[in-house]
């Protein structure tokens, strides 16, 4: 019996519709993921890290890839928290009033180019003043050059902005620092950076959120409830079954009922006979 109701459910749960992303529209792309999500969780080998990558690569197909990079609906944001920083860091060598150092850095996505002489040059060691004479920033493919001159003293910083979030930044610094403490003063480059935000103008945009959610949760309850969700709006008045979830059911009760202890058996004799009035 246990058998006979485990292979009636595995029919049920073969995937109904093959999807096609050209053709098909937005609710049967987003079910269409739904039911190979499915398919891969009745399979007892399938790992979280196999649900992660089939939805990254699932999401990077619904933002729509384009031929010469980035994705269609893919917009950059400027975070409010700051976002990423990309971080160049540069030992200063020359000696001011001698000679200079020129150092560089480059990232993209970025919104404003900031020039830092950190409070320390690692966790243990303390930094030392730096003499900046100035900075180039190319942004786009325009350049412009910010005269400073001065010293920087540790936990020191001037940002530059950049008028908006450029595709890529550069920055050259010119700098020196005392005699005395060669090799020992810290400058950096510090790019803040954009993140990247599914557009809500793509028609895959809930299904992209969909797989999010999933990929947090991996499990028969979560994509259960998504399915069924999805299948109401498409089949209204419809009643979907939980598929997974009954099936974890069934391979549950078979794993107690197989036990050595009765008291487990008879669990498991339980969640057998409740997951089957389940079914009808």
């Amino acid at each position: 019996m246990r058998s006979a109701a485990l292979f009636s459910l595995l029919l049920l749960a073969a995937p109904l519709l093959a999807v096609d992303l050209d053709d098909c529209d937005s609710s049967l792309i987003h079910l269409g993921s739904l039911y190979e999500l499915r398919s891969m969780l009745l399979k007892s080998y399938t790992t979280p890290y196999d649900i992660d990558r089939f939805a990254n690569r699932r999401i990077d197909e619904l933002r729509g890839p384009l031929p010469s990079g980035g994705h269609r609906w893919i917009r950059w944001m400027r975070p409010s928290d700051g976002g990423p920083t990309k971080k160049v860091g540069h030992s200063v060598r020359a000696v001011q009033g001698r000679d200079e150092d020129q150092f560089e850095g480059s990232a993209d996505h970025a919104y404003a180019v900031r020039l830092a002489v950190p409070q320390k040059r690692s966790l243990l060691k303390k930094n030392n003043p730096v003499y900046v004479t100035d900075i180039e920033v190319t942004a786009d493919g325009t350049t412009k050059k910010y005269p400073i001159d001065r010293w920087f003293n540790p936990d020191t910083s001037q940002t530059f902005d950049l008028n908006g979030i450029v595709e890529r930044a550069e920055a050259v610094v010119r700098a020196s620092t005392a005699s005395k403490n060669v090799n020992e003063a810290l400058a950096e480059i510090h790019f803040r950076q954009a993140v990247a935000d599914d557009d809500p103008a793509n028609p895959a945009y809930s299904t992209i959120r969909m797989l999010q959610r999933v990929k947090e949760a991996p499990n028969p309850v979560t994509v259960d409830a998504e399915i069924a969700a999805m299948e109401r709006q498409i089949f209204p008045g419809g009643e979907s079954l939980p598929i997974l979830t009954l099936i974890a059911d069934l391979r549950r009760a078979d794993e107690l009922m197989r036990s050595t202890k009765v008291e487990d058996q008879e669990k498991g004799t339980k969640l057998l006979s409740d997951t089957l009035k389940r079914l009808r």
